[in-house]
């Protein structure tokens, strides 16, 4: 039985974490018999983050390397994918990866009305002396990285006009298909999806958030690929 170690999350999300979420989506979709196992505390961890796939041999960390190690054992997430869809896919997940789910890390951890749900969410568990001190260090690191990798210093409109164009892109791959590249879900799907959805329903209102909520084609995905993806 392989082990996920993962961030908890709620009854909408198995976890709060997009990439917990993805290396959950890609395990079911793996048919591979897996169990979570939820932690606050990554520190000890390969590379200190999570998600990290305990196997009987080692522990492999980061969503990316769950793949190619499930991959390696006969996954075969974009068996019915072109060469060029192929690559299109990885750039389609690099895209949201690296764009989009900065837009979410933005609203949830910079936001103050979005930020005091996601202190509870993250933090509840912790003793309430401690509880303040360590959300807020967390907070402050968070916004630095966003400074130094430029969304946290973009213009709100500048910001969203650079979401907008990755959910045109988004939305245009998707065409009329169920899937990103078919009728059936790929590797692509489990990594876009949680992004997505997460910016969805995050807990309050952003414009970032409204993109997304209103666009009915991607709401009509998300709908269908989180009712299909997500551990239930």
């Amino acid at each position: 039985m392989l082990t996920l170690l993962s961030f908890p999350g709620d009854d909408r999300h198995a976890s709060f974490s997009p990439f917990c979420l993805k290396a959950m989506c890609l395990l079911g979709m793996s048919g591979q018999d897996w169990e979570p196992s939820f932690t606050t505390d990554p520190s000890k961890m390969p590379y200190g983050r999570l998600p990290v796939l305990k196997t009987a041999e080692a522990l492999i960390p980061d969503s990316g390397r769950i793949q190619v190690w499930l991959e390696g054992r006969g996954a075969g997430f974009d068996d019915a994918l072109s060469e060029g869809e192929k690559a299109h896919s990885h750039a389609l997940v690099r895209m949201v990866e690296e764009g989009l789910r900065y837009g979410l890390v933005h609203d949830r951890w910079v936001r103050d009305e979005c930020w005091k749900v996601t202190r509870d969410q993250f933090f509840g568990a912790l003793p309430v002396p401690l509880r303040g001190t360590i959300a807020g260090t967390a907070r402050k690191r968070i916004r630095r990285m966003l400074d130094m990798q430029g969304t946290g210093q973009f213009s709100e409109a500048d910001r969203m006009d650079r979401m907008a164009r990755d959910l045109e892109a988004i939305r245009e791959t998707l065409g009329n298909t169920d899937y990103l590249f078919g009728p059936a879900p790929s590797a692509a799907d489990a990594a876009v999806v949680p992004v997505l959805d997460m910016i969805r329903t995050l807990p309050c209102e952003t414009e970032l958030r409204a993109l997304v909520r209103d666009d009915e084609r991607i709401g009509a995905y998300l709908d269908r690929a989180s009712a299909t993806l997500y551990p239930s």
